[in-house]
C-alpha cells in the first residue's frame, strides 16, 4: 500500500487528507499512523503530510508554507531576502494570511503567518516549479510595504535607515506600482514610512 501512495504523492510538496481521499477513497487512516512510526512520513500539522524521502530545498519550503495555511503569500523578510533587498538568509519563512495570525512549527522548518484584510491579498507573483504548485511570492514592492505597515517600531527615518536595506535594489523599485499599492492600504503611516524609503534611497 504504501510503495502505490509514495508513486501517487512523490511530487507532492504536501499531502492533505482530501488529496488523500480523492486518490484513495477506501483509504484507511490508521496507515497514517505506521507509516510515521516507520519514518516514512512526516506529519507537518493535523492533516497534512510530507513523504519523509523527499529532498526540502528553500523552493519546497515556499511551497510548504503557501499550502500549509491558505489562502497565504511568501512576504515580509522572507521574501526580501528572496529579492535581495536585505542581505541575511531567513531560517523562520514568513508569510502574510487574510485568516487570524498563525505559526506552524514542524520537522522541517518553521512558518509564521501574519494577518492582512482580505482586501489587501494583492500585489504577489506565481514563481513556477517543475514539481508541485507555483510557488505565492510577493513582489518586492508588495513585500516592502507589508513589512513597513506590520511593523509599528520602525517610527522614524533613523529606525528605517537602521534596516540598511540593499540601495541599488531599491532603485530598480516599480515606485508608480509602489504607490498603487500604498493607497490599497489607506493608511497615513504607511504613506509616511514610504517617504523614508524614498530619502533612504537617495542618500
Amino acid at each position: 500500500m504504501y510503495q502505490a501512495f509514495r508513486e501517487a504523492f512523490q511530487d507532492y510538496s504536501v499531502i492533505t487528507w482530501p488529496n488523500i481521499r480523492r486518490t484513495f477513497g477506501d483509504f484507511d487512516p490508521k496507515n497514517l499512523v505506521y507509516w510515521q512510526r516507520k519514518g516514512y512520513l512526516i506529519r507537518l500539522r493535523n492533516g497534512h503530510y510530507a513523504l519523509a524521502e523527499r529532498k526540502i530545498t528553500e523552493l519546497t519550503l515556499f511551497q510548504m508554507a503557501n499550502l500549509l495555511y491558505e489562502p497565504s503569500y511568501i512576504s515580509l523578510e522572507t521574501a526580501l531576502s528572496y529579492h535581495g533587498i536585505i542581505p541575511e538568509a531567513v531560517v523562520l519563512i514568513q508569510s502574510v494570511a487574510t485568516p487570524k495570525t498563525y505559526r506552524v512549527s514542524t520537522p522541517l522548518g518553521e512558518f509564521q503567518y501574519r494577518s492582512l484584510q482580505p482586501r489587501l491579498f494583492l500585489g504577489y507573483q506565481l514563481i513556477p516549479q517543475t514539481q508541485g504548485p507555483a510557488i505565492r511570492m510577493a513582489k518586492p514592492e508588495k513585500a516592502i510595504l507589508d513589512f513597513l505597515y506590520l511593523r509599528s517600531d520602525i517610527h522614524d527615518q533613523p529606525a528605517f535607515e537602521a534596516l540598511r536595506w540593499n540601495k541599488d535594489l531599491l532603485s530598480n523599485l516599480d515606485f508608480e506600482q509602489l504607490h498603487n499599492y500604498t493607497e490599497w492600504f489607506d493608511s497615513p503611516t504607511l504613506s509616511r514610512k514610504v517617504q523614508w524609503l524614498k530619502k533612504y534611497r537617495y542618500a
